[in-house]
């Protein structure tokens, strides 16, 4: 099973200050333990949202809004995030645990969830409910 684990900006991360060596190096070290343990499938950082663009669809269906960073870390913007592909929920916690943080930055949130399975998704009785209303309202 695919779970995303999902580092949370800050105000650090999101003026762009770099981790000092040490952090790094311990969180190379990090992806490198779960690239032998054969469960890492993707370890990317994202850069700061003043880089990025908040695109809003409306509910009615209207135009979209796009707006331009930089956005609040308070608002849950993502720094980076990392996927794995562990046993178990539990095995995803442990090595979730395991991930250094940086000191000195203030409180380091992340957050973990299983993937959904495409196959699994697709024949969910909901989902399928779901996309019939839709095409019956297109």
């Amino acid at each position: 099973m695919r779970y995303l684990l999902m580092f949370k900006s800050t105000a650090f991360s999101e003026t762009g200050v770099k981790y000092d060596p040490d952090f790094a190096a311990r969180r190379a070290a990090y992806a490198k333990s779960l690239a032998s343990a054969g469960i890492l499938l993707a370890d990317e950082s994202l850069l700061p949202s003043s880089s990025g663009l908040r695109i809003t669809f409306p509910p009615d269906g209207g135009g979209a809004c796009v707006a331009t960073g930089p956005f609040s870390a308070e608002s849950g913007l993502m720094e980076g995030f990392l996927i794995m592909d562990a046993c178990s929920m539990d095995e995803a916690t442990e090595w979730a645990l395991k991930l250094p943080v940086p000191k000195g930055r203030g409180e380091v949130a992340v957050e973990l969830r299983q993937l959904a399975d495409p196959v699994e998704t697709y024949s969910d009785p909901i989902i399928m409910a779901m996309e019939r209303n839709l095409r019956e309202q297109i």
